[in-house]
């Protein structure tokens, strides 16, 4: 007796082919319209949904020429309306233009697709030939062809040139002359300042990345001195980074390397002609000549027309979100030196067109190792501990677990700016003779402080001792009732911020930092640790209170002396010091593709930092050069 019923098998065998082609086609909508959006968000839906879609999509168009192939061995069942079906599944090959990789280890690929392309247009050509019957299915199967066959082909060359090519070389833009800028629009200011920040970066540092000795960034930071800006050129510089981020996503994991050169253009028109041409053909013979109609079977008019009609939308929904509405085709007009006028009127009328991107970088996870540790979600507590933490460690899906993370928050520029920069400089090897006495007092106090952690062989001892020193900092109310002054309560709530982030990368982004160990093997071993020192308390205030009696600990003695600084305003500037040099130095030490990767994601605020570090120059140049060059 067959497993399958008859009936089920009868109508796979009659429906196998058309619902292979119709879900190559759903897959390649969904990569569209979402493929882009992961440079912005990563949530959990647009996160599982384009991962499921980008590996499934190219396995439903091969699996379906496949079919197709096979069908053209029976002479007495072929279907005359197929031979255009196969050509567009080799378009469908050809990927959309808002994703060519999901990762960066698919652009190392490109050898297996171009051995690909090889073989899925013999295949084509194969489906084509044996169908071939002198008609106008067969005659109109040829622009099919030409098109599926350049999409293709594009799609490899966008990932052989990013593979292979690391140098300005990638740009599809030269240099732009940055004429009249503060007559433009904030929007237009920010991209002038994303792309020369993005030629800078991949010119120095995209095959070195080293700020003390890159001798062409030390020979743009030599003449070092303060630069002080206001909230609006601070907003300016911070989105231009975060714009720059938005650029190398789409030169890594889109067709923008190809799109907006001239080769790129001519490719597009001669494929969108083609697929025009076919389903011009198309209506005339179904729906205006009808010769032969009574061959055709309805369903595969309508499955025809669906392939074609979508084809064509896709299309035309490419050259909108490439041409019109993306950064690079901004770009490319401005460069032209065309329309920008015409663009400027059209973002006052119609600003829901251009509506400003939030980026994820903005906001920075958190994560309390002495909340998590008393809610008891350890690894080793059973199968469903152990499922848990398997999953929160999976990037796409550690949205689920705010329950034991803490809620993104979003982090404060204007309290983390000029921190950030003195950090540039330290990383630099830069002179730092010019300071004002306030600064003074706040860096010597977290020098000081990081002397007495520089000790840890390990980088990650020093994150959780740091870290756990400052959740019992934070919680000391002592502070809060010792004086009525609240200035100093911000730097406070940065620092439990910087703090909870940074135990976050530990944990579940450990290879974005200079750490040995990380994961789950890290919190087993803090767990094991700490539990038997905090586990009868009530709650994470207790904790803190049996940790620091403990005065001869590590945590207990930076605790102790960041307490004698009685200043509450020069005590949490120091320590909000300490977390931002933590930073910027995990920051300046991370891998390259790491960081490209976190691109695809939304982009860590740990990435924004390796891209702002060496940019930071541009604001610590003279005040003049600043408003010339910059802010002009």
């Amino acid at each position: 007796m067959a497993l399958t019923p008859a009936s089920v098998t009868r109508f796979w065998d009659e429906w196998e082919v058309r619902l292979l082609v119709l879900l190559s086609l759903t897959l390649q909508i969904i990569l569209s319209l979402f493929g882009n959006r992961r440079k912005y968000s990563s949530s959990l839906c647009i996160t599982a949904l384009v991962w499921l879609s980008y590996l499934t999509a190219d396995w439903a168009a091969t699996f379906s020429l496949s079919k197709l192939s096979n069908a053209q061995v029976d002479r007495d069942n072929r279907n005359p309306l197929w031979v255009i079906w196969a050509p567009l599944l080799l378009l469908h090959l050809g990927a959309p233009d808002a994703i060519t990789a999901y990762s960066l280890e698919d652009n190392q690929l490109w050898m297996r697709h171009l051995f690909g392309i090889v073989v899925q247009t013999s295949v084509v050509i194969y489906v084509v030939v044996m169908s071939w019957k002198h008609s106008w299915f067969s005659t109109m199967s040829i622009p099919a062809l030409v098109a599926g066959f350049l999409k293709y082909g594009e799609r490899v060359m966008v990932l052989m040139s990013v593979s292979h090519d690391k140098s300005r070389k990638i740009l599809p833009i030269d240099s732009l002359d940055n004429n009249n800028r503060q007559e433009d629009e904030e929007s237009i200011r920010v991209l002038y300042i994303a792309y020369n920040y993005l030629e800078a970066f991949i010119d120095t540092c995209m095959q070195f990345y080293d700020l003390r000795y890159n001798e062409e960034f030390r020979e743009r930071v030599n003449s070092l001195s303060d630069c002080h800006l206001n909230d609006d050129e601070i907003n300016l510089f911070w989105d231009a980074i975060e714009a720059e981020m938005g650029l190398m996503f789409d030169l890594l994991h889109t067709k923008a390397a190809i799109k907006f050169r001239n080769k790129g253009l001519v490719l597009c028109c001669i494929s969108f002609a083609c697929t025009v041409t076919v389903l011009t053909g198309l209506i005339c013979r179904f729906f205006v000549t009808r010769i032969d109609r009574e061959k055709w079977k309805e369903v595969d008019v309508v499955t025809t027309v669906v392939l074609l009609v979508g084809a064509l939308a896709l299309e035309i929904y490419a050259v909108i979100a490439s041409y019109l509405f993306s950064d690079w085709a901004m770009l490319w007009l401005l460069k032209q030196k065309i329309c920008t006028q015409v663009i400027l009127q059209l973002r006052k009328k119609i600003p829901w067109l251009f509506c400003a991107k939030q980026y994820k970088c903005r906001m920075v996870g958190q994560f309390d190792l002495l909340d998590f540790i008393l809610k008891g979600l350890e690894p080793h507590r059973g199968v469903r501990g152990r499922l848990l933490w398997a999953l929160l460690t999976i990037d796409r899906f550690k949205g689920l677990f705010d329950k034991w993370v803490h809620k993104p928050t979003e982090i404060d520029r204007f309290l983390l700016h000029y921190q950030i920069l003195y950090s540039c400089r330290l990383l630099s090897d830069l002179d730092l003779n010019s300071r004002t006495s306030a600064d003074t007092d706040a860096i010597k106090f977290a020098e000081d402080i990081l002397q007495l952690i520089n000790y840890y062989v390990q980088y990650s001892g020093k994150i959780v001792d740091l870290h756990i020193a400052t959740e019992i900092l934070c919680r000391d109310t002592h502070d809060d009732a010792s004086t009525s002054s609240s200035s100093w309560k911000e730097n406070r709530n940065m620092c439990r911020t910087l703090s909870r982030y940074m135990m976050y990368l530990l944990i579940t982004h450990s290879s974005l930092l200079p750490v040995a160990q990380w994961g789950d093997n890290l919190l087993e071993k803090l767990i094991e640790e700490f539990q038997p020192v905090i586990g009868s308390a009530k709650d994470v205030t207790e904790a803190c209170t049996i940790l620091e009696a403990r005065d001869k600990d590590n945590q207990g003695q930076i605790v102790a002396h960041v307490k004698k600084i009685d200043n509450k305003e020069l005590r949490w500037e120091a320590l909000k010091m300490v977390w931002v040099r933590m930073l910027c130095d995990a920051a300046s030490k991370g891998q390259t593709n790491e960081h490209l990767g976190q691109l695809s994601q939304g982009g860590e605020f740990l990435t924004f930092l390796w891209f702002f570090l060496p940019q930071s120059q541009t604001l610590e140049s003279s005040p003049k050069s600043c408003d010339d060059d910059i802010f002009a």
